[in-house]
């Protein structure tokens, strides 16, 4: 992994030009939970995959299990990129110091990283992007086009 930009890069040897498809983590486990909005997974084959998570501010635990049950469902395999929004650190609820922030959002990296080596080994990964519950916010075009180039370290998404 390479810092670059506040992004940090893993597997980062190639480039994903390809679709995207994903959104808030939490959200996306109640739709493949209830089975809905859920193409077959061949239709990912290649795409970029897109996840962030919410100010419910999951644990690294969690993340980890709902990522593990898109492996299982040969989902997250599919994808050749995954993009993934700087994790929301605090709330209102737990505005937590600085360290405490940092510490859950390495936390959430290693889970996210546990389940790539896992089930998406090939998969490239970019950790921190401005995007979902996050200020500031890129808006990523469901099923718009992305790429990904990791040897450049730049991301460019078509609207």
């Amino acid at each position: 992994m390479r810092a670059c930009g506040g992004w940090i890069w893993h597997n980062a040897g190639c480039v994903v030009d390809a679709p995207a498809w994903g959104g808030c983590l939490e959200v996306v486990a109640w739709l493949l939970m209830a089975d809905r909005c859920i193409a077959p997974v061949s239709e990912y084959a290649g795409g970029v995959l897109f996840l962030e998570t919410s100010e419910e501010m999951p644990s690294a635990t969690e993340v980890y299990r709902i990522l593990r049950c898109m492996g299982e469902r040969d989902l997250l395999g599919q994808f050749g990129a995954v993009l993934l929004g700087r994790a929301k650190a605090w709330s209102f609820e737990h505005p937590g110091p600085p360290a405490e922030r940092d510490t859950y959002q390495a936390g959430q990296r290693t889970a996210v990283l546990r389940a790539l080596a896992e089930y998406a080994p090939q998969a490239m990964a970019v950790f921190a992007v401005d995007f979902g519950h996050t200020d500031p916010q890129l808006v990523i075009p469901y099923g718009g086009m992305v790429r990904v180039d990791g040897p450049a370290r730049r991301i460019t998404v078509t609207y």
